[in-house]
């Protein structure tokens, strides 16, 4: 008898305790986010659909003493996680509403990168390259972003900062027109004295955001531009970028 009721105590404080594991695993909060910037702080914004996105389209994160766990389910550091990078975030709920606002994270998971982003940079990267003579000289690389309406204003914003870092130069935003207007362009003689001006257009990504097509332009002068259409694929974890219809003035 006295067997019976320690084996029945034995089963329900074990039964409490999963009980109580499962309400501290339901009181954490998840979602997940691309991240802008890391450097002095975490700063990261989370989908559209997660009940964060709400709150505040960046959320800057307090990491402390959090678990950060890379995309092989590795221990790891906060340094390991760039800009571009997806994450996903476990807190406690609690948001500090201000702007950006702001939350203590328990634990970070790496999910690998944001495709879209990786796919862009890859696709400026490549025409970036070619003809590097239209290269020279220049101190800015100025983007037509007018096309880019699939893409979200943090996720331009990302892709533009991860380029004035890897080049180490000055980049600005706007048509032709609209740099003729800034006077960087001048417009009499076709010439972009300090930069060249990259387009991007006619994007169309799949659903799996792992093909993107479109055309690609590099302008420095009226005698002095490349383009081509391109199709970039991702395979393997590297993008692969095939050209065709190439055109040179």
């Amino acid at each position: 008898m006295r067997q019976v009721i320690l084996l029945v105590l034995m089963l329900l404080i074990g039964t409490s305790l999963m009980g109580c594991s499962e309400d501290l695993q339901d009181d954490k909060q998840v979602f997940e986010a691309d991240v802008i910037e890391n450097g002095e702080r975490l700063l990261i914004s989370p989908d559209k659909e997660s009940q964060e996105y709400s709150s505040s389209d960046r959320i800057a994160v307090a990491v402390r003493e959090a678990d950060i766990i890379d995309s092989n389910g590795k221990s790891t550091k906060l340094d390991m996680i760039k800009p571009g990078d997806r994450i996903k975030v476990y807190y406690n709920g609690l948001i500090a509403e201000s702007y950006p606002a702001q939350i203590t994270a328990d634990r970070i998971e790496l999910l690998g990168p944001n495709k879209v982003i990786s796919g862009f940079l890859a696709l400026i990267d490549d025409i970036y390259q070619e003809d590097s003579a239209l290269n020279s000289n220049i101190t800015m690389i100025a983007f037509d972003t007018s096309g880019w309406t699939m893409l979200s204003e943090i996720e331009t914003e990302i892709i533009l900062n991860i380029v004035e870092k890897e080049y180490s130069l000055d980049v600005v935003v706007g048509t032709y027109d609209e740099l003729v207007i800034q006077g960087l362009i001048d417009k009499d003689n076709l010439y972009f004295e300090n930069g060249i001006l990259i387009e991007i257009g006619d994007i169309d990504i799949n659903n799996d955001k792992d093909t993107i097509n479109c055309s690609m332009r590099k302008w420095r002068s009226g005698k002095g531009a490349i383009g081509w259409n391109a199709e970039a694929s991702l395979k393997n974890d590297t993008w692969e970028i095939e050209r065709n219809n190439r055109w040179i003035s």
